[in-house]
C-alpha cells in the first residue's frame, strides 16, 4: 500500500471523530508533507508513521488510529484481531515501534509485527 492508501484505510476504520478529522487533514496536506512541509509537527509526526508503515510494507487493512495520548505516541488497534501496536516519534523522522509489556511498561520493538506479537492489553489485568 502507498501512503494515501494507508491513510484512507486508517480513516475508514477510525471511530474517534477528532482523529478522523486529523487523518482527513493529513490526506489534504500529504503532497506538501512529501515536499518537506514543516509547519505542523503533529501532521509531520503522523506522516512519519504512515511512511514507516509503507516502508515496512505492513498490511494496515482493518487497523485504526486508536488514539494519540501524547504528541509523540500513535496507538493503533485492530477491532477484528483485538491486537495493538504503537509508533513513537520523539524526534521528527525517527519512528520506533513499541508495545506494552505485562507490567505495562513501554518497550521498543524492531518491527510493527514484533510489537503486535508482544503487546499485552492492560485491560486483561
Amino acid at each position: 500500500m502507498n501512503k494515501l492508501e494507508i491513510a484512507n484505510e486508517l480513516l475508514k476504520n477510525t471511530r474517534n471523530e477528532y482523529l478522523k478529522v486529523f487523518i482527513s487533514n493529513y490526506i489534504l496536506m500529504m503532497e506538501e508533507l512529501e515536499n518537506g512541509y514543516d509547519g505542523d509537527n503533529d501532521l509531520i509526526r503522523f506522516h512519519n508513521c504512515v511512511s514507516y508503515i509503507e516502508k515496512e510494507n505492513f498490511d494496515i487493512k482493518g487497523w485504526m488510529l486508536f488514539e494519540i495520548p501524547i504528541f509523540y505516541c500513535h496507538c493503533f488497534w485492530n477491532t477484528q484481531t483485538k491486537k495493538s501496536f504503537d509508533l513513537k516519534v520523539w524526534d521528527i523522522g525517527n519512528v520506533i515501534p513499541q508495545y506494552l509489556d505485562s507490567e505495562i511498561h513501554e518497550r521498543p520493538a524492531k518491527t510493527i509485527q514484533e510489537a503486535i506479537n508482544n503487546y499485552v492489553d492492560p485491560i486483561l489485568f
